[in-house]
């Protein structure tokens, strides 16, 4: 093409009546006449290095996604009817017809969009009102889902405004502290049904045998993108179900709910799924099928949905947050005061020179005893003060796990001794690892020095040390008071202790096991806490590399974090 050819060109592009918008792959405006000004309400300076989907209203940005894959694959997306966004909020019926652009070598580079003023207005009235009826649906949706923090309250509130719109009746489960979806909310258009939407809901997923009618909400999660069945894919799924293995309540309440068909999409917080919203509709009520305005829609909803769930989760972090830092400044004030008092009772009766010689003896050993205690609350907030900055160092060597484990039976040995609880030690004759010896040594005395702890007067504390393949491994079991299931996930985190009340009955700052976790992760392993509740015992099994015979450290290679 001559230089003449393309000013002519771009002539006939400049004074076409028609919108005619230069596009690059990633949707951003490259060339724009006159026609899209006058059509848009745009100038050229306004939308040139812009997106595209300035002009596309919220429901049709699949459809827009969709051309553009079209485009990318070398089609022409031939004329169709949509609706496109003004400058001021205005909606405009569009024709629209779109071509890819190519470069010299043929390559696709971007997308030519040729829009005019569709010829019905009727047809733009019903699809205007239609937008606005569906924006102010949404911004409705919104305005509930951000009026409290309960996000439980907010969504149940939030699916009842959906109804019917979205389906005659809706489910939302949510993943619970133990990874199984759990049923928070629900609702039927007829408010009598709504029971059978909750039980059905309870019973399917309660986990029993038997519960097994149709679902998609698994389907939904593994997927993680919206799932639509028709009331065909809901017979065929039914034809399949030996019904006499299902579970008679079930299946009366599914004859009660009469599903025609179902529509589920998951709710995903920090890009993770953490629930599935789904709605249906029934055969005694609207009897009907979804489309892919109500996927649109609905899409929509579950990010405002998950959007909800995030802020009150994080809100809920804060708040923890805030009392545990409380929780633990009121512990370590205690912590530091108890040694603190008898150090200075105990200094300020020598300093009177009216104690005898025993009494002096007696006093210093006080002293020094509190004073290593004191020490020990202070070196520990400067560990966990050292691990978040990152600066708490290894001295790496070849070490025995085994030795290790016997030098913290002996640290911790007077303090069994006083309890009268027994330690047995099993370990095989060398289990090899590298790392820091001092730094394994502590997490030996803190697991040894927990159980003893909490182990009552006369109880038993068993330490194993072990070679499997690749992984040495250390296991402390006590016959103490064990972990609620409830504070067992959280009991290697920091500051957190199983009874902060003012009346506990055992000391510490509640960081000698966040420390150890620590301390195992620096050296490549792992450590985790069993137990089957309160008064049962507990069990910290502690796993790192095993140093095969071969290797070679040297004694002064270290490693940092």
């Amino acid at each position: 093409m001559t230089s003449s050819d393309a000013q002519h060109l771009a002539a006939i592009v400049e004074s076409s009546d028609d919108a005619i918008v230069g596009a690059d792959l990633e949707s951003i405006v490259t060339s724009w006449n006159q026609g899209a000004e006058r059509l848009f309400g745009y100038s050229p300076d306004e939308v040139i290095g812009q997106s595209l989907n300035l002009l596309i209203p919220p429901e049709r940005m699949n459809e827009e996604a969709r051309a553009i894959a079209h485009i990318r694959g070398g089609d022409h997306v031939h004329t169709f009817q949509t609706v496109r966004l003004c400058k001021g909020g205005t909606f405009v019926d569009v024709s629209v017809t779109l071509s890819p652009i190519r470069d010299t070598k043929n390559a696709i580079v971007g997308v030519s969009t040729i829009a005019r003023a569709a010829l019905e207005p009727s047809g733009h009235g019903r699809a205007a009102a239609e937008i606005r009826d569906r924006l102010a649906f949404l911004a409705e949706i919104g305005a509930v889902l951000g009026s409290s923090l309960d996000y439980a309250q907010t969504i149940d509130r939030a699916v009842h405004l959906a109804l019917p719109r979205l389906g005659d009746y809706c489910n939302v489960l949510l993943i619970d502290e133990s990874g199984a979806l759990r049923h928070v909310a629900g609702g039927h258009v007829v408010r009598e049904k709504e029971p059978v939407v909750l039980r059905l809901a309870q019973q399917t997923f309660d986990g029993r045998p038997g519960a097994s009618l149709p679902t998609f909400a698994e389907a939904v999660m593994k997927a993680r993108r919206t799932v639509v069945a028709s009331h065909e894919d809901l017979l065929r799924r039914i034809s399949r179900l030996d019904l006499s293995t299902v579970d008679p309540e079930l299946r009366e309440l599914g004859a009660t709910l009469a599903p025609w068909a179902y529509i589920g999409t998951p709710l995903l917080v920090l890009g993770r799924p953490a629930g599935v919203i789904s709605f249906g509709t029934t055969e005694t009520e609207s009897k009907r099928e979804y489309t892919a305005e109500d996927e649109t829609l609905l899409e929509e909803f579950a990010r405002r949905a998950s959007a909800a769930i995030q802020n009150a989760r994080l809100f809920r972090q804060i708040e923890d947050l805030g009392r545990l830092k409380d929780e633990f400044l009121a512990t370590l004030s205690h912590e530091l005061r108890t040694p603190l008092s008898a150090i200075l009772g105990w200094a300020r009766m020598l300093a009177s020179g009216h104690l005898d010689p025993d009494r002096s003896r007696q006093a210093v050993d006080i002293i020094v005893r509190n004073a290593q205690v004191q020490a020990k609350l202070v070196d520990d907030v400067l560990d966990v003060a050292r691990g978040m900055a990152g600066n708490l160092r290894l001295e790496m060597a070849p070490v025995d796990l085994v030795t290790v484990a016997q030098r913290g039976v002996e640290a911790i040995a007077p303090a069994a001794a006083a309890k009268r609880i027994a330690v047995e030690v099993r370990a095989t004759t060398d289990v090899p690892v590298t790392g820091d010896a001092g730094r394994l040594q502590q997490i030996a005395w803190n697991l040894l020095s927990n159980a003893v702890k909490f182990t009552p007067a006369g109880g038993r504390v068993l330490v194993e040390v072990s070679a499997h393949e690749d992984t040495a491994e250390l296991r402390v079991t006590d016959s103490g008071s064990g972990i609620a299931p409830a504070f067992l996930p959280y009991v290697f985190d920091k500051f957190r202790q199983g009874d902060a009340s003012a009346t506990r009955q055992h000391g510490g700052l509640g960081l000698g096991l966040a420390i150890a976790r620590h301390l195992a992760e620096m050296h490549g392993g792992s450590i985790e806490a069993q137990s089957e509740g309160q008064g049962r015992g507990a069990t910290f099994r502690v796993t790192l590399p095993l140093r095969s015979v071969d290797s070679q450290q040297s004694p002064g290679d270290s490693s940092a974090l």
